[in-house]
């Protein structure tokens, strides 16, 4: 008997702006999104933990753990996670973050990324995955092992490394921690088109392996978004491809599952 093909849609940046949520509930109510993932540095989280219960209560929400968010600060006080953020106590920009990444705490990283899941729960919720912003858990190795430690901590399952950045090799020390097979990051930016997301539905169809990820990065416009992200008008393109009728009739391929992380063994 030939397995089904499960995939899971992840929304990442819940939370980041009240225009990002609301795009993201419209993508999981009436388009292709199977899941989410939130940013709880956000000073917009706890208002979207509180829209997902009233509009979309079975929407699975994630961590989107944070080490480069423009424009935030971490949960910690910056005398505790010194390596983590600029003078100003703003986490560190993604350019300057890989220039310094052999040089942070990993100790820092764990306390910081410990006080984003608390405050997750403090939503009254709790996260159904991990994953990164940025992806920076598969940045290198010690990284990585961060984020391990936290998902086997708490029983999460954890993203798998992108599958276009030449480091699958670090899935060698997820040692049973649960993720997909792989991780298909390509439907963003110039990749973010009806043309490309039919290719990696066709991909998956065609693989040898059985569970993926596509992440995608919808939203409504609004001048947070616009204030803090060079990746703004894009979102708003994502969210019309994510709704449309085309994008829809691309999941009806035979033993092609929709699915979030909390469903492994489908």
């Amino acid at each position: 008997m030939t397995r089904n093909k499960k995939l899971v849609i992840n929304a990442d940046d819940f939370g980041y702006t009240p225009g990002v949520t609301y795009g993201i509930i419209e993508a999981y109510k009436n388009g292709i999104v199977s899941s989410t993932t939130a940013l709880t540095v956000s000073n917009h989280f706890f208002s979207a933990m509180e829209a997902a219960q009233k509009l979309c209560p079975m929407l699975p929400i994630g961590l989107h753990l944070t080490l480069t968010l423009n424009g935030a600060k971490p949960i910690l006080p910056k005398e505790q996670v010194p390596s983590l953020v600029d003078a100003d106590g703003f986490f560190l920009k993604l350019d300057v973050f890989e220039q310094k990444v052999s040089d942070v705490s990993t100790d820092e990283i764990y306390m910081e990324w410990e006080a984003q899941f608390s405050r997750f729960l403090e939503s009254g919720q709790e996260p159904s995955h991990l994953d990164s912003h940025h992806y920076v858990h598969s940045k290198n190795q010690k990284i990585l092992e961060v984020a391990l430690r936290l998902a086997k901590n708490h029983d999460l399952p954890l993203r798998a490394v992108p599958s276009n950045e030449g480091n699958s090799h670090l899935l060698q020390y997820y040692n049973g921690t649960k993720t997909t097979d792989e991780l298909l990051p390509q439907f963003y930016g110039a990749g973010a088109n009806f043309e490309n997301l039919k290719e990696m539905i066709d991909y998956i169809c065609e693989s040898q392996n059985h569970f993926f990820e596509i992440n995608v990065h919808p939203a409504f416009l609004d001048a947070p978004l616009q204030e803090y992200s060079s990746y703004s008008q894009e979102r708003v393109e994502e969210l019309k491809i994510l709704t449309s009728e085309q994008a829809k009739r691309l999941l009806e391929k035979p033993g092609l599952v929709l699915t979030d992380f909390g469903h492994r063994e489908l």
